[in-house]
């Protein structure tokens, strides 16, 4: 009898310390934008490990399992065509283009001081007429992301962390700074990061040179042409229950910018502040800047404001959201000594519509954008939108994303340059698989139909699938 109530007692409390085990797990982490942001240190617990790729995510490296690797990857297919690519101007392409992207990541945790993170991606183009895009279609073979972090204070209240190599950001809502997710090559930088992170803090103070991307292997140098520096601050407001604030200074030194006014140097001050959060059924962000320096001999004096925000209906079907957002930024007056075109520097790729790559970018502009979504189910939902653009200046042209001049503007007067509906559906099949797809109609408006190079309605689909791990 004894001998059976221990062994009953026994199994009593093995089923009790696997179940509290069991529920001591954190549900799953979902996939970063910024694969280094992952912790996987949670799988030291071999009962949390549920998943088939749990087994390469934690890979301890001693017997204390304090220095582990993680190993990880992303697949991404991505169709997409156009009709009247870029307004019916240079190569057009009716069937479209396939563009893949292959990722394998290692992530070295070598106790509480010392990290090793690298990142190799082949990104390829197939298919499209005239070639691939220079920059964002194709890259064979390059290191994405390569650097050590060392931890120069580490405490349960705050850490101080140095970041040297290759490394990518994402900041704000990515208006100014983001990997550039959209196109088929991302956004890298070369240099140097310092990372504050407190309760009430996180600070990044940085000094890089932007990677020039491309098409062959390990062909991706450094810009020597451009420095790229600055502070973001983030913080949260208690004060507004469920509000942050974002504080930055963002510096760049452009050897060879070009606008329409001409090509020479230009050095640019970027100060800025944003507000955001959400409460309740409500989310808002808020982001004004100021731009200053100079460019040649002339000075630069630059805005840029974007006021937004989004409701949702939860006693609805489907809870719906409807969602309002502005912009307005400067554009040039040629006769003034004053540069006055707003430049993002560098965006996130998808600024208006649905999985698209804009056909225009921010500068000198103001633009209106209602939009709603859908939760059709718990893993699917539908987004519509329509963007309405128009010229901030008379005298300034229509740039692309890149500050790349698409359409010159001082010698037409028109304000309005186009409509642009655009709708998207994004199923998460599950943790590690997506499957997304977009349709946008550009409809032109005088400015186009007037220019020099008369513009046409653009048509643009793509499809896409993602798998992580």
């Amino acid at each position: 009898m004894r001998r059976f109530l221990f062994a009953l007692l026994t199994v009593v409390f093995v089923w009790t310390t696997d179940a509290r085990s069991q529920t001591s797990c954190p549900k799953a982490p979902t996939y970063e934008l910024l694969r280094q942001d992952e912790n996987y240190s949670y799988l030291s617990n071999p009962s949390c490990r549920t998943d088939f790729w749990d087994r390469i995510k934690y890979m301890p490296l001693n017997s204390k399992g304090d220095r582990y690797l993680t190993l990880g990857g992303e697949v991404r297919e991505w169709y997409e065509g156009f009709q009247n690519a870029n307004w019916g101007e240079g190569p057009q392409d009716g069937n479209g283009y396939l563009l893949q992207r292959l990722t394998l990541y290692s992530d070295w945790n070598l106790g509480k001081r010392i990290r090793l993170f690298g990142q190799l991606t082949s990104a390829i183009e197939a298919g499209r007429n005239g070639g691939p895009r220079p920059m964002i279609d194709e890259a064979k073979l390059w290191v994405e992301e390569g650097f050590a972090d060392i931890a120069l204070i580490k405490s349960e209240n705050a850490s101080l962390t140095i970041r040297a190599g290759r490394q990518e950001f994402e900041f704000g809502s990515g208006r100014l700074v983001d990997v550039r997710e959209g196109p088929n090559v991302r956004q890298a930088f070369d240099g140097i990061d310092m990372i504050w992170n407190s309760a009430s803090w996180h600070v990044d103070g940085f000094a890089t040179r932007p990677v020039l991307n491309n098409v062959n292997f390990f062909d991706d140098p450094p810009s020597h042409n451009t420095m790229f520096w600055g502070i973001y601050a983030v913080r949260p407001l208690p004060v507004t229950k469920g509000g942050n604030i974002d504080l930055y200074y963002l510096g760049i030194d452009n050897k060879e910018a070009t606008f329409q006014r001409g090509t020479a140097q230009e050095i640019r001050h970027t100060i800025g502040t944003r507000f955001w959060g959400t409460r309740g059924p409500l989310d808002y962000n808020l982001e004004a800047l100021l731009q200053l320096g100079s460019f040649g001999s002339a000075d630069i004096r630059a805005w840029s404001v974007t006021p937004g925000a989004g409701y949702q209906l939860r006693f609805l079907p489907l809870s719906p959201q409807v969602e309002l957002r502005f912009i307005a930024t400067s554009g040039d007056h040629p006769d003034t000594g004053t540069l006055a075109t707003f430049n993002p520097l560098f965006p996130t790729a998808i600024y208006f519509g649905q999985g698209v790559i804009n056909l225009n970018g921010p500068s000198s502009l103001i633009g209106v954008r209602p939009a709603a979504k859908l939760q059709l189910a718990k893993t699917v939902l539908l987004a519509v939108d329509c963007d309405f653009f128009r010229r901030e200046s008379l005298q300034d042209g229509v740039y692309g994303l890149g500050v790349n001049l698409l359409r010159p503007g001082s010698e037409n007067q028109e304000r309005y340059i186009g409509t642009q509906p655009s709708v998207g559906i994004y199923w998460q099949v599950n943790r590690h698989f997506s499957l997304s797809g977009a349709y946008t109609h550009f409809s032109v408006g005088p400015f186009l139909t007037e220019s020099a190079t008369p513009g046409r309605d653009v048509n643009y689909a793509a499809v896409w699938s993602t798998y992580e791990f």
